[in-house]
């Protein structure tokens, strides 16, 4: 059973909470990790998130000691609520969205950050999404997701 993640408990552990720049979005993290998160979730997050800002510092989508775009701030955001729900079934793939898909409303979070972080979620699977339409375009920041996803999830735990 998860237990709700406060504040002190995202200062402490939240590093990657810690950088989302965009208010709305900071705030969405913080309310979805509050209701649903634990801290082993933060703590496997944190992991996925290590491993995809690498990725995306090699490819050189980001630079260390520039400011980065605003999509890096959705990707940490999905990153840190990937995990909420997720239980190896298709629907659970979904229920970030169906769960949180108000707050984001009420929080005035954009329309198209809070789709895309819907989107990255649920294509956290990459190829071996279920669901065709649900797969990541290769070469896109959704793909390095779940790519980071399976590493930590199932490469380093088999």
């Amino acid at each position: 059973m998860s237990f709700n993640i406060d504040k002190v408990e995202l200062e402490k552990n939240g590093r990657h909470w810690r950088a989302i720049k965009t208010r709305e979005i900071k705030k969405f993290v913080e309310i979805a990790l509050n209701r649903h998160g634990s801290e082993k979730q933060v703590k496997e997050a944190n992991e996925v998130l290590d491993v995809l800002l690498a990725m995306l510092r090699k490819r050189k989508q980001i630079i260390d000691g520039q400011p980065n775009p605003v999509w890096v701030d959705v990707m940490l955001a999905a990153g840190l609520m990937h995990n909420l729900f997720y239980d190896g079934t298709v629907t659970s793939l979904f229920m970030v969205r169906e769960k949180m898909q108000q707050a984001a409303e009420t929080l005035n979070v954009p329309g198209n950050a809070s789709y895309s972080i819907f989107q990255a979620i649920e294509c956290q699977l990459g190829d071996d999404t279920p669901i065709e339409s649900c797969r990541p375009v290769p070469s896109t920041p959704n793909e390095l997701f779940a790519w980071a996803r399976w590493f930590v999830h199932e490469y380093k735990e088999g």
